[in-house]
């Protein structure tokens, strides 16, 4: 890799979109890595983190595709962190117009506006990597303005990088797709279905151990009398709150609800692959997408 590349990080949510970005940049002069042009020439006995790492920490700086999905996005999130502590620079390059100004680790770092006008992004990028721009190749109505006897060649059609943006996959493996992501939008919706109802029980939970220990304390004064101190009041009411069934039930919820986050943020796995198989990053078989059903049924199942 030259040290002159750029690695492009961005939610799979955003493949095409980064993918349509890195072909201009590639285009237009500039070393970039991403996985969707990247990762197709690996062999088979490589591993796709440890490529992506090494890639990520040999280039001269990062540039973190941004909208509100990358904003949402835990592996976009991760791998941000990692950039981070590995001082590499890191540049914000919009893909829509977001709200930066309560992201703390976002906010600071140099944003270049993409959405707003394509072109001079790219031109941006390409000085402040000193890049070299690649030469418009001449007009028809140039090359006829010249006169000359001697015959000239055609020029050789420049190499473009294959865009597999628009990968065909077979209708049947497509549908078989398909279905998979069916399946992981059903089981997201069910997930944050139980996490609403687990705040709702914590907050529940907590109200009711609230109430309890206030009744406990002014308004039941036979139980009051035992206690001849106000330290020991306040310690009888904390272990009365600490032991109530609602108070119990509400730090069941409260973890109850951190698990499921975690397991809805290990679905964007699967996404992840899923958007690779789409965008022609991996070969996909009907094998390919057995398993990855496989592997999600035990992973919903644990």
């Amino acid at each position: 890799m030259s040290s002159a590349s750029v690695f492009i990080m961005y939610s799979s949510k955003d493949s095409r979109q980064a993918h349509e970005f890195a072909e201009k940049l590639i285009d237009a002069g500039a070393s970039v890595w991403i996985d969707t042009i990247n990762l197709r020439d690996i062999s088979e006995d490589q591993d796709e983190e440890e490529v992506m790492e090494t890639a990520l920490l040999d280039s001269e700086a990062v540039l973190i595709l941004t909208s509100q999905n990358a904003l949402n996005d835990q592996f976009v999130r991760n791998d941000k962190r990692f950039a981070r502590e590995n001082d590499k620079k890191m540049i914000l390059v919009t893909l829509e117009a977001c709200d930066l100004t309560k992201k703390m680790r976002w906010r600071n770092h140099q944003t270049i506006e993409y959405h707003k006008n394509e072109e001079a992004a790219i031109d941006e990028i390409l000085d402040l990597f000193n890049f070299k721009r690649k030469s418009v190749p001449a007009t028809t109505s140039e090359v006829e303005d010249e006169v000359t006897d001697t015959p000239v060649a055609k020029p050789k059609k420049a190499k473009q990088v294959s865009s597999k943006s628009n990968v065909q996959i077979p209708d049947e493996e497509r549908a078989m797709l398909n279905e998979v992501k069916d399946d992981i939008e059903y089981y997201k919706f069910k997930m944050k279905e139980q996490i609403s109802k687990s705040k709702m029980y914590a907050y529940l939970g907590i109200g009711g151990a609230v109430v309890i220990a206030i009744t406990a304390i002014f308004f039941l004064p036979e139980l009051v009398t035992k206690v001849t101190e106000v330290q020991d009041k306040i310690q009888w009411a904390g272990g009365l709150f600490g032991g109530t069934l609602p108070t119990t039930f509400s730090f069941s919820s409260l973890n109850s609800t951190k698990d499921k986050k975690k397991r809805l943020e290990g679905v964007q796995l699967f996404e992840k692959k899923i958007s690779r198989y789409e965008n022609g990053v991996l070969p996909v078989t009907k094998a390919d997408i057995l398993a990855l059903e496989d592997d999600f049924g035990i992973y919903i199942n644990a």
